[in-house]
């Protein structure tokens, strides 16, 4: 049995019909982590548990059961690590549902932009907009669409790495970038792009395989420089590539600032609007780290796009070609942003109903709505979940 045999056999049997997939050879970790052969019974049974509820849930509501399912397939019909943004969309449905007293909530909540509430999206001329989840917080309703977070320099390497694979006449050896300190959002992002447009940094990595070695030194048009080191296997001997990475919460904080913008087209301008962010350690091993460590960085981080980016007048079109001549600043879109939570997704080894960190914090420089921590204590009359770490920065905004 396929993985996505064995999938398929797991959502018939939860939503009881009939599921089709159009290709079953796709492999990638969360399905075959679900093949009860594997030794992942916890995330297996929480993977299940969670679509049950999902399900029970929304069992009187069939369009959005419709899309719960199809949701769901799409986990099962991408690879690599690219499950993640359908699989982060139900782990946030299966968060907020189970509070007894919210309300109101839809999966997805999408409209054509005339007829919706006023949003980014329609001034820049889209028809549409699509967000994930909007539910109501007793006298709130807010809207919030979520996002898988992986580190874009470890997403784009990864598809520069996948490329060198298929040019690589030899395919046994292991390869990974080594000790990058500076990963600064937009200098990665146009780093990378450049590299897989140009494909110069590929060649060289051809050139250093061809010629097994270890150790591959480039400099991307930046000038920043970067390792990789490269392993290559021998039958019989246990191998292991070790790469090193050194982190700093503040730091990342700094680089990490800008990725928000990417998501420009999901605010609303007079509504409460959020981005929720899904962790998990399979998507993102960089912050599989202590707890300290992340509660540290996502306030700094968040502070960072509420407060300094407030301020940033810098054109969008100088990032976002699509949004040059709109006159949308930096601090326009930031100020669309109510509010960001982190769900740190503990299932692969943590057993219950309860089994999410989540950070949610708020945006004091919001043009749209102010949200504060008062606006959530509905959460607090829940008996089944705990609630989440709230930041409102009410008392440091300077």
């Amino acid at each position: 049995m396929t993985q996505v045999e064995n999938y398929k056999h797991i959502l018939e049997k939860i939503f009881h019909r009939e599921i089709s997939f159009s290709n079953n050879s796709i492999t990638n970790n969360c399905i075959g982590a679900l093949n009860p052969e594997n030794d992942f019974h916890t995330f297996r049974t929480n993977f299940i548990e969670r679509l049950k509820r999902i399900c029970e849930y929304f069992k009187d509501a069939p369009e959005y059961l419709e899309e719960i399912v199809k949701t769901a397939k799409q986990i099962g019909q991408t690879k690599g690590y690219k499950w993640s943004g359908s699989y982060s969309e139900l782990v946030a449905l299966d968060y907020w549902i189970q509070f007894e007293d919210i309300e109101n909530i839809k999966f997805p909540d999408r409209g054509g932009v005339t007829d919706y509430a006023d949003s980014i999206a329609k001034q820049i001329g889209q028809v549409e907009i699509d967000l994930d989840i909007s539910l109501d917080l007793h006298t709130k309703k807010i809207y919030t669409d979520v996002k898988s977070l992986i580190p874009t320099h470890i997403e784009l390497t990864d598809q520069i790495l996948n490329c060198l694979k298929s040019k690589t006449e030899e395919q046994n050896y292991l390869i990974g970038i080594d000790d990058i300190s500076d990963v600064d959002y937009l200098k990665t992002k146009k780093d990378f792009i450049y590299e897989l447009q140009s494909g110069g940094l590929i060649q060289k990595l051809v050139e250093c395989v061809n010629k097994k070695e270890t150790i591959c030194n480039f400099k991307l048009q930046s000038g920043t420089g970067v390792t990789f080191r490269i392993e290559y296997p021998k039958a019989g001997i246990n191998t292991v590539l070790s790469t090193t990475r050194a982190m700093e919460p503040y730091k990342l904080a700094i680089d990490y600032k800008f990725k928000i913008l990417d998501y420009y087209n999901k605010l609303l301008i007079d509504k409460p609007s959020l981005i929720t962010f899904v962790v998990n350690p399979w998507f993102n091993k960089e912050l599989n780290i202590s707890k300290e460590f992340i509660k540290t960085f996502y306030r700094s981080l968040t502070r960072r796009i509420f407060i300094e980016l407030s301020k940033d007048s810098t054109d969008m079109g100088t990032i976002f070609p699509e949004l040059n001549n709109k006159n949308i600043k930096i601090s326009d879109v930031v100020s669309k942003v109510s509010g960001i939570i982190f769900i740190n997704d503990n299932s692969i080894l943590k057993t219950g109903k309860d089994i999410n960190d989540v950070y949610i914090y708020l945006n004091p420089n919001a043009t749209n709505t102010v949200l504060t921590r008062k606006n959530f204590d509905i959460l607090n009359w829940s008996t089944s979940v705990k609630m989440p770490y709230i930041e409102d920065f009410y008392y440091d905004n300077y």
